[in-house]
């Protein structure tokens, strides 16, 4: 017997000794086991979120797709020995805002094969994705930015292409766009420019409500009803906690954004669950679970970080954060330096760096952990654009973290439920929206050969808040539509494989 069929005939049986049965299947693809494919990776541990498949087999490439799954040896122009690896979906992130060279450089060596920036979004979508074409190395895609429409609209100071926090510095140099009640014409026309961007290939409707105070509750609900009309959905960083003595207030502002999803029907995505409500985010997830087993169309995400970021020149630090927030100046850390704040710093930098990125200290670590541990809640990075020497190790570090610290140290949850969280479960989201993601997230006859490939003994985060532009560790291969991308741990170079994900026209 070869030293390939012993191990695959006795490895399912040691690994079944400890708990974990894998069910070793026979050839998945009509195409036969003996022709020869672009690309085979051998003897991985191929696991499939959607299926459930756990098992040691080899998978057969052909240009983009994965052409078949078998237990079979397999004839490649081209093989990568995935012996001792797990061949898992290529990771996807729905809140990635860094869209940019170095952005993609520290999400692929994470295992992204898919970001897309859903809370800020784009607008104009086409230059955006133009910008991007032939130069991604990940499949990237954006919604339609309700920052940038305020903008337009009330403002008459158009984006150019990216949405994010602060568009173009809108929140430092015209604030008047976030912070102006929009007009019921105005209102009319804001929802205008954002479906104008959803016919053109948004994939929703981009809401950072927090950074536009001044959209009332009407405006917010007018998007909702032309989501449910178009079926695209609406991706929410909820309103600002208001100064109200009463407990629950992160409650409160989640549940404006629910009940506009209950009343209009719009498919609805709350980002960062944990971030938006601190101690309070059980009930939030409750809220969602409760909401979905009602059949209400609505979804959530967390990064495995007890700290959020932002730019310290935006809406989030208007007058009264630091009672709003329950934080001080001492919980606020400026990457380029490592220093936390005072109330000198703290002014000095928003006034002459607004552009910048802070590290907010403010989420309880027992929160995180709930979160993560969460079913039902997504894994996404919320990573900012990397402009300075680093803005947060969410950038680098979240799936690293959450395979290296939640699965395998703390084992806070399984391997394949991690799995399901990180690629499965953000394709499935936009998949009404952008029929491409059905072929994304899973590893699967059919699906596109977006794979990753990472040692489950050593993968890791290793960006910190003091370093965070540092990779992560354990990530050895990543494939991002049959083309390899990163190879034995490091990047290939003049690869651009990544492709826009667009929505579907009407």
């Amino acid at each position: 017997m070869s030293n390939q069929k012993l191990r695959l005939a006795v490895l399912p049986a040691l690994l079944a000794a400890t708990g974990v049965a894998y069910p070793l299947s026979a050839q998945t693809s009509a195409e036969p086991a003996t022709q020869t494919y672009d690309i085979v990776i051998a003897n991985g541990r191929v696991m499939d979120p959607e299926s459930g498949r756990d098992e040691v087999a080899n998978v057969g490439i052909n240009g983009r797709g994965i052409a078949i799954i078998t237990a079979a040896k397999l004839k490649g122009r081209r093989t990568i020995d995935a012996t001792n690896l797990v061949v898992a979906p290529g990771f996807v992130d729905l809140h990635a805002h860094g869209q940019n060279p170095k952005g993609e450089y520290y999400q692929v060596l994470d295992g992204v094969t898919t970001a897309i920036d859903a809370e800020g979004g784009a607008m104009p979508i086409a230059p955006f994705i133009a910008a991007l074409s032939g130069k991604a190395l990940v499949n990237f895609g954006a919604t339609a930015s309700h920052q940038c429409a305020r903008r337009e609209v009330i403002a008459n100071a158009p984006c150019q292409g990216h949405g994010a926090i602060n568009p173009d510095g809108g929140a430092a140099s015209d604030r008047r766009a976030y912070t102006a009640a929009a007009t019921p014409e105005q209102q009319r026309a804001i929802v205008a420019a954002l479906d104008r961007e959803v016919a053109a290939g948004a994939l929703g409707y981009g809401l950072g409500i927090e950074y536009t105070p001044g959209a009332g509750r009407s405006e917010i609900y007018d998007i909702f009803k032309a989501a449910a009309v178009t079926r695209a959905p609406v991706f929410v960083h909820v309103r600002s906690r208001p100064l109200d003595p009463a407990p629950g207030v992160p409650i409160a502002v989640v549940q404006e954004v629910i009940a506009n999803a209950a009343v209009t029907g719009a498919p609805l995505q709350i980002v960062h669950l944990h971030s938006t409500g601190l101690r309070d985010t059980p009930t939030l997830i409750d809220m969602v679970k409760r909401a979905r087993q009602r059949g209400l169309d609505i979804t959530s995400e967390a990064y495995p970080y007890t700290a959020g970021s932002t730019h310290i020149g935006s809406e989030f630090f208007r007058d009264g954060w630091q009672e709003r927030s329950g934080i001080s100046f001492g919980d606020l850390q400026w990457p380029a330096t490592g220093e936390r704040l005072t109330r000198e710093s703290f002014e000095r930098y928003r006034r002459e760096q607004p552009n910048s990125a802070v590290v907010v200290h403010m989420i309880p670590e027992e929160v995180v952990d709930t979160i993560i541990a969460e079913p039902e809640i997504s894994i996404a990075s919320d990573g900012m654009p990397w402009v300075t020497s680093g803005e947060h190790p969410r950038g680098a570090g979240t799936y690293g973290r959450v395979l290296g610290r939640y699965v395998r140290e703390r084992k806070t949850l399984g391997l394949m439920a991690a799995l399901r969280k990180m690629a499965l479960m953000p394709a499935q989201r936009l998949e009404a929206v952008s029929p491409q993601m059905a072929k994304k997230g899973r590893v699967k006859v059919g699906a596109d050969a977006d794979i990753t490939l990472f040692d489950p003994a050593t993968v890791a985060d290793v960006a910190t808040f003091e370093k965070p532009m540092q990779a992560s560790v354990g990530i050895r291969h990543v494939l991002v539509n049959g083309q390899p991308v990163v190879r034995d741990g490091k990047l290939v170079e003049k690869v651009f494989p990544g492709e826009a994900i667009v929505g579907k026209r009407p």
